[in-house]
């Protein structure tokens, strides 16, 4: 057989097993005509499929037909999907929380030794990692009770790209927005360190809403398994695979490159490159294999792209994917590619056909003078400018590359000899080696520090990536003419940091600095967006709610406005402007954004990663705002989990999302609950080195939840050490306010009612400035100071002030615990005074506000429950006093400290209506 008919053979046999069984005789017999290569293609398949050669594959097959037994681990087999050289994919679901959930589960060929389940289990963890709407996400993965290793992942409902593009005839425009999706999910898992080294048309599912989603993530890097039985699985497709591939070479990003150019070829012709291109030749053009019609449209641009990508050099493809999706962008703004010829006519050709029309007019005008050239030139200078830039950047990200390959070596099976490294230590092995001057060159040591705190920044440490973003700052001013991209890149980072950090005023700093540099560079509407949302955000830290709202709008409108319109970053604006109008108390707004952003988020978000843990954290503050409060409570449970199965214990976002949810807790009655969750949340952050500041107004909440408790003890402990922590900055009044009247009381309560009063008076004095805000206006101060003079007794000094924190009744956007607090409060007042009527009234109406607004059998429903029962005793009215005791008394006895006052209270009571019936 001559080598054409090898490398047909080999072809069609790779073609048909990524096809169902039964459709495999039929495609054979469509695509080749030569009886002798179907037969011979045929017997491969037989030999493939033989039981000797894998049994345990076969045996796992005939269990998925069983009506008795088909169960994988915790998942049970439906049907086959189909059969490829990697191994076997059926239908399977398994069951949560009651719900049935379908999942595709891929059942691997060959049993691995001992080393390979290691490095396989290590594998999995990384592909665990993995959160993006263009990647089918991995879910689980073992072995089966025979010993056969098996991958879940999610199951993608749509049509394998070819049938999609058979059955739709999408534009060419469609078609490149599709790729540049699947781009973006490569460089996600590039951006964390992993490839994918099987991209092929087949692995790719269209969604019905036309969302592209690449399949088989790792799963080529989890079939190698080498090691002890010297042996190695087939872990690419021929047909698609990199020269570096087929020769044994090592496999890098560009690696992916090569794969996505050549899924590319097949996009712009509709035709499979195999068919054309021997395998070790040059990528034919695509528009030499095209339609006459379609020639012109491929001729030239997307010509270059798709010979850079798949040129048989790797070091003379696109560095990166981002490069590659970058001129594939570029192709659709009508400028020049990088890939095409370094020429100034090719450019000036360029610059005519995006302006046509001022290109015409300038034509129209030679004749009236030299005006219209000069103009013309200078177009053509700013031309040449963007294209030096773009010139520059493209170095920049091949420095990342080079950088982010170097930390990759570092978690290969032979380096880390079967332990697991997390990506923090690389990251710091990296940061350890560019100290000691690994790299000399000053340029690309300048990007690889820039690299290292973006990584940073993306996994939450942000004092790492703002000492890295630091180091990268000096390197570029050490360079001759400097560095305007890496520069923006770093001011970005910083920016994020600080945020994180909670340096407003540094952060808003940092962040118009990046922005004004990428104004320079020409960056495109959606990194210019990404820059305008985060500027919001450093806005909203500083309480700036106004300003903050408008760089969110405006972030928006960028981004609406460009063709990519990215879904990803449309969340993150969104969620960036739900979150500021909560803020600033608009919460109609709040949720209609909310409600967009959930919506934009079931086309493209993962069930985990930083954007859905975003939204349901969002989501739980306007739910909470709204009084939808079940709804509040899920979000937080799931944005909670999300954090500690993504992020991990020694994450802010755990820390953070820990003391919400305590929070949330308290907030709904749940006191004692909501305590474990407090100090988890300052164990983490103590372990995280957060600022003393930060850890000081967490503190405060603490304080409260055991003020709600009546342990007067530990709050006025943690309240005095909060209060000399917290800096005296605007930004930490409200906390300051809080830790002033939650101190108050417990001192009233112990009798230090000297102490009390300084604390009410400086509370006061704070509120002034604070506006109508909830928690800290002086209405809502004067609340919590009636609350400490009744417990000193002074009670014509907590009429006056009740009478002062009227207006929080009618207050716009008033919380109704604040409306309840008053109507208890004036309950106790009155009957205190003898005005029995008045009191029982205000006490019943306080009760069903607070059985709405608390969740059942909690404390603060049976504090009031205990005050209306002692005035209803006093009414003579005993079966409703002795109604309210018995439902309070087992609440006040498992939630108080024991030393309340509460509790002595409620024995006396107890026994009077005892000794009455």
């Amino acid at each position: 057989m001559t080598k054409e008919r090898e490398d047909r053979v080999e072809f069609l046999f790779h073609e048909a097993l990524d096809r169902p069984r039964e459709e495999r005789d039929l495609y054979l017999e469509t695509e080749e005509s030569d009886p002798e290569i179907v037969a011979t293609v045929k017997r491969l398949i037989e030999y493939d499929d033989d039981t000797e050669a894998d049994p345990i594959s076969e045996r796992l097959a005939s269990v998925a037909q069983c009506s008795t037994a088909r169960v994988i681990g915790r998942y049970r087999l439906l049907q086959e999907l189909g059969v490829g050289g990697m191994g076997t994919v059926f239908l399977a679901e398994r069951d949560i929380e009651g719900r049935p959930q379908q999942v595709a589960l891929k059942v691997l060929r060959g049993v691995p030794n001992a080393t390979g389940k290691r490095r396989m289990a290590r594998e999995r963890s990384i592909l665990a990692g993995l959160n993006h709407p263009n990647i089918a996400r991995h879910i689980d993965g073992g072995e089966s009770a025979e010993g056969q290793p098996y991958l879940v992942m999610d199951y993608v409902d749509g049509l394998p790209l070819p049938s999609y593009l058979k059955t739709t005839r999408p534009s060419l425009t469609r078609r490149l927005e599709l790729f540049l999706h699947l781009c973006d999910a490569v460089q996600h898992a590039h951006q964390r360190l992993v490839l994918h080294r099987d991209i092929k048309p087949s692995n790719v599912v269209v969604r019905d809403d036309g969302t592209p989603v690449l399949l088989d993530f790792g799963v080529g890097a989890l079939l190698e398994e080498g090691g002890e039985s010297g042996t190695v699985t087939r872990a690419f497709t021929p047909g698609y695979s990199a020269p570096e591939q087929r020769s044994g070479q090592a496999e890098t990003t560009v690696t992916d490159v090569f794969g996505l150019g050549a899924l590319l070829f097949d996009l712009l012709t509709d035709k499979r490159h195999p068919e054309f291109c021997k395998e070790g030749a040059a990528m034919p053009a695509p528009s030499r294999v095209s339609t006459l019609e379609e020639r012109r449209r491929l001729h030239g641009d997307l010509d270059y792209v798709v010979a850079k990508a798949t040129h048989i050099e790797p070091e003379r493809r696109y560095s990166t994917v981002a490069e590659l999706s970058e001129d594939v962008r570029r192709y659709l703004g009508g400028f020049p590619v990088t890939a095409g010829p370094d020429s100034a006519l090719y450019r000036l050709t360029k610059f005519v056909l995006r302006h046509r029309t001022v290109a015409i007019a300038s034509v129209a005008m030679l004749t009236l003078g030299a005006v219209s050239v000069w103009k013309l030139d200078i177009e053509r200078a700013r031309a040449l400018e963007a294209e030096r830039t773009s010139q520059r950047e493209a170095v920049n990200a091949k420095a990342s590359r080079d950088f982010l390959v170097s930390v990759l070596a570092e978690a290969s099976p032979e380096a880390v000899r079967g332990q697991t490294v997390a990506v923090s230590t690389l990251l710091s092995n990296a940061a350890a080696k560019l100290r000691q001057g690994h790299i000399q060159d000053p340029r690309a040591r300048a990007m690889a520090w820039m690299t290292v705190a973006e990584v940073y920044a993306d996994i939450n440490d942000p004092k790492s990536a703002l000492a890295a973003a630091e180091t990268a700052f000096g390197l570029v001013e050490k360079l001759d003419g400097g560095d305007l991209d890496i520069e923006a890149r770093a001011s970005h980072v910083r920016g994020l940091a600080l945020i994180q950090l909670e340096r407003a005023p540094e952060a808003r700093d940092a962040l118009n600095h990046a922005i004004d540099l990428s104004r320079q560079l020409g960056k495109s509407a959606p990194v210019m967006a990404r820059m305008r949302s985060d500027y919001g955000t450093a806005l909203l830290y500083g309480g700036a709610f106004e300003p903050s709202e408008q760089e969110h709008r405006k972030a928006l409108e960028l981004l609406d406005a460009h063709p990519s319109r990215d879904p990803l970053l449309r969340t993150r604006i969104l969620l960036g402007l739900a979150r500021t109008l909560y803020h600033k108390g608009d919460i109609g707004s709040a949720a209609r954004f909310i409600d967009q952003a959930r919506a934009e988020g079931r086309r493209t978000l993962a069930d985990d990663g930083f954007q859905s843990y975003q939204l349901h954290r969002v989501a739980m503050m306007v739910r909470h705002a709204e009084q939808r409060y079940d709804e509040a409570l899920e979000h937080a449970e799931q944005a909670l989990s999300q954090a500690y199965r993504v992020y991990g214990e020694k994450s802010r976002f755990t820390a953070d999302m820990e003391l919400y949810l305590g929070a949330l807790l308290d907030d709904l009655g749940r006191s004692r609950t909501a305590l474990s969750h407090y100090h988890r949340s300052q164990q983490i952050a103590k372990e995280l080195n957060l600022s003393d500041a930060i850890q000081a107004r967490d503190a405060v909440r603490l304080a409260m939840a055991h003020s709600n408790l009546s342990d007067h003890d530990t709050v006025i402990a943690l309240t005095s050490d909060a209060l000399r922590r917290m800096p005296d900055d605007p930004v930490y009044a409200p906390w300051r306010i809080r830790a002033r009247y939650t101190r108050a009381l417990s001192l009233g309560t112990l009798g230090r009612y000297d102490e009390a009063d300084e604390d009410l008076r400086e509370a006061v004095v704070l509120s002034a400035g604070q506006g109508d805000a909830s928690f800290t206006s002086l209405p809502f101060v004067k609340l919590r100071s009636a609350e400490a003079l009744m417990a000193m007794e002074r009670y014509e000094e907590a009429g006056s002030a009740l009478a002062e924190a009227a207006p929080v009744e009618h207050a716009a956007g008033s919380d109704p615990k604040a409306v309840l607090a008053l109507m208890h409060l004036q309950a106790r007042l009155d009957a205190q005074r003898g005005d029995m009527d008045a009191a029982r009234r205000h006490g019943e109406q306080a009760l069903a506000l607070a059985r709405k607004h608390y969740l059942p059998d909690t404390l603060p429903i049976a504090r009031i429950e205990l005050d209306t029962a002692r005035i209803a005793i006093r009414q003579d009215d005993q079966v409703r006093g002795r109604e309210l005791l018995d439902l309070a008394l087992p609440v006040l006895r498992r939630e108080l400290d024991p030393r309340a006052a509460e509790l002595v209270e409620v024995a006396r009571l107890v026994g009077g209506a005892t000794h009455s019936r």
